[in-house]
């Protein structure tokens, strides 16, 4: 089952690098062929997976901004962190 927070976390994920968007859209493909969603939140998740999805295109989500805003749309927020390497 993928929930919002599935979605936020992998989201999360590609904005720290810890996923090309590539793997970020595959995830998203494969979690719409399973169309397994809880039901209180199904539409909201099926919504930006789709959006994901379709950001293979160029020119679709394709800002930081524009994860930022899916991130809002899932109840989440990202937090900056400096960190020394």
């Amino acid at each position: 089952m993928t929930t919002k927070i599935d979605c936020a976390r992998k989201i999360a994920g590609f904005l720290a690098s810890e996923m090309s968007h590539a793997e970020l859209v595959t995830w998203a493909d494969a979690a719409l062929a399973e169309e397994d969603f809880p039901e209180a939140e199904g539409r909201l998740v099926l919504g930006v997976l789709s959006d994901l999805s379709a950001s293979r295109v160029g020119t679709f989500v394709s800002r930081i901004g524009d994860y930022h805003a899916l991130l809002r749309e899932l109840g989440f927020r990202m937090e900056p962190h400096l960190v020394a390497a």
